[in-house]
């Protein structure tokens, strides 16, 4: 029923043509519900969007980050910076097999090359909602499968600070540790860059036993 009554409304709508100019409306007090849609609609039917850092006549009210993508990109680039006095290079979403049939991809966030090709350490950054029960079980399968992918005894995952301190996991029957750090991103930026750079010390120069 309520979609008949829907279907009878739009009765007189009609499609829109590529390339044909866009029907004119006007807002009034009888549409204000559709407003925001309405506008919406012509953005994306004109093709136009918005820049903070260029000029135009579209005005929004704010933007919505992807703080996944935005932690995991300024810690993959601070750290890179914070390696590069130590020399090797370092490498963003490196791909890498788990397996020798190059059946499972894994794709790290940072994978440092001291000398050469050969890997001297493996970082993920992990940036997640705050827990009670500790570090998420997936996050230190998926920094051991990196680890052993790489040939690397130690891996890092460096996390948005929260109720958990900085640890290291011992794991049995491998020699393998994982060691957890914490970034709190309520310092300002030299701050900030100050955690990095003791990060990436720990990274060349880890403490006996971890």
């Amino acid at each position: 029923t309520r979609l008949r009554a829907i279907a009878h409304r739009l009765a007189l709508a009609t499609p829109l043509r590529r390339g044909r100019p866009l029907p004119a409306w006007r807002p009034t007090r009888l549409n204000a519900r559709y407003h925001h849609a309405v506008r919406l609609a012509e953005l994306v039917l004109r093709g136009r969007s918005f820049d903070q850092d260029w000029p135009g006549t579209v005005r929004v009210n704010g933007f919505l980050f992807d703080m996944v993508k935005v932690f995991e990109d300024f810690v993959t680039v601070a750290l890179a910076e914070a390696l590069r006095p130590y020399g090797g290079r370092c490498k963003a979403q490196a791909r890498l097999h788990l397996t020798r049939e190059r059946r499972v991809l894994l794709k790290p966030d940072l994978v440092w090359y001291a000398t050469g090709d050969r890997p001297a350490a493996v970082v993920d950054a992990k940036y997640k909602a705050e827990r009670t029960s500790g570090v998420p079980q997936q996050d230190l399968y998926q920094m051991l499968a990196y680890c052993t992918a790489l040939g690397l005894p130690r891996g890092h995952l460096v996390y948005a600070k929260g109720q958990q301190p900085e640890l290291t996991h011992h794991v049995r029957n491998s020699g393998v540790e994982l060691v957890q750090h914490a970034l709190d991103l309520e310092q300002d930026l030299p701050g900030l860059r100050g955690q990095v750079a003791r990060i990436a010390e720990a990274i060349v120069s880890p403490s006996p036993g971890g």
